[in-house]
């Protein structure tokens, strides 16, 4: 039976009495908005919550999700991290397996060339013209194309390609198939780790991103949910909180406050992603290891 010293017992407390706190510090402020949703909206305004909720309700859900411009917006975003993700981790992996091959034409060169654009950036202005110039303001490509391709994913996905045995592509080659079969149908089934770590760096960037709609995008019916919710909190638009109010279908509108909304709006944009990275969380581990870039 292993003994701990004194002085091991009272470390390993320490820790873990600081990740205690330190836990509860990060998560207070979710389970305060939390809190504050599914409270009484009138009931909530007039005093201060701190662990429980003021008259418990689900009204402020009912009344956010049977709003068409909100849901309208959960359904962008959804849209565009689904395409956006998809997307990502196919032209990445491609990128990344070309560049795995040491026989790859000019394989050096290609590598500096995408090297550069990750310490060196062009800046906002030539981004906006270039995204400008190509007609993508005011469409749905706007959230796809610009994201189709990072460097850091491209290296991680790379050194996890260079880890797997040749043996499975010379096999394959020799019982006929091509590179584009080999690609598909051996190297992806067998890097669901490397993969889902793809899918979490672009689906997280891609539900949570809100500036690109802010700089390209005026048709309201294109603006993902994170927008719609800058709009509502760090604007203040009083404009967006009363029509958001107005084209809710109800008839208990007094008993619905703008905190409320942007409250009950925070979490519905905050729990799809809490939702599903437990379920790919232990991919994601492996696949940071296997992937990690090397010194």
């Amino acid at each position: 039976m292993e003994t701990y010293s004194r002085g091991e017992k009272a470390f390993s407390f320490v820790n873990y009495l600081l990740l205690a706190i330190l836990c509860v510090v990060m998560m207070y402020p979710f389970f305060y908005v939390f809190l504050y949703s599914i409270s009484d909206s009138v009931a909530a305004s007039g005093r201060t919550l701190t662990f429980f909720p003021v008259k418990p309700t689900l009204y402020n859900y009912k009344v956010v999700l049977t709003n068409s411009g909100i849901m309208n917006a959960f359904y962008i975003s959804v849209a565009r991290t689904l395409v956006g993700t998809l997307a990502h981790v196919i032209v990445t992996t491609m990128v990344a397996y070309a560049l795995s091959k040491p026989y790859l034409v000019a394989r050096k060169t290609l590598f500096v060339f995408f090297m550069i654009p990750m310490f060196f950036s062009g800046g906002l202005l030539p981004f906006y013209v270039v995204v400008v110039k190509l007609g993508l303001s005011n469409s749905f490509w706007v959230y796809i194309l610009p994201a189709l391709f990072t460097t850091f994913n491209m290296l991680l996905a790379k050194v996890f390609f260079d880890q797997i045995p040749k043996s499975l592509e010379e096999s394959a080659s020799i019982d006929g198939a091509g590179p584009g079969r080999i690609f598909f149908q051996i190297i992806l089934p067998s890097s669901l780790p490397i993969l889902a770590t793809l899918s979490i760096f672009a689906g997280v960037a891609q539900w949570n991103s809100w500036f690109d709609a802010l700089l390209f995008v005026t048709k309201q019916d294109l603006l993902p949910v994170q927008t719609l919710l800058y709009k509502i909190i760090l604007e203040s638009q009083a404009s967006t909180v009363e029509q958001i109010m107005r084209m809710s279908q109800t008839d208990q509108q007094t008993t619905i406050s703008s905190e409320s909304i942007k409250m009950t709006t925070l979490m519905v944009s905050t729990l799809p992603i809490l939702f599903i990275y437990p379920f790919m969380q232990r991919y994601f581990v492996k696949g940071m290891m296997l992937g990690a870039v090397k010194g």
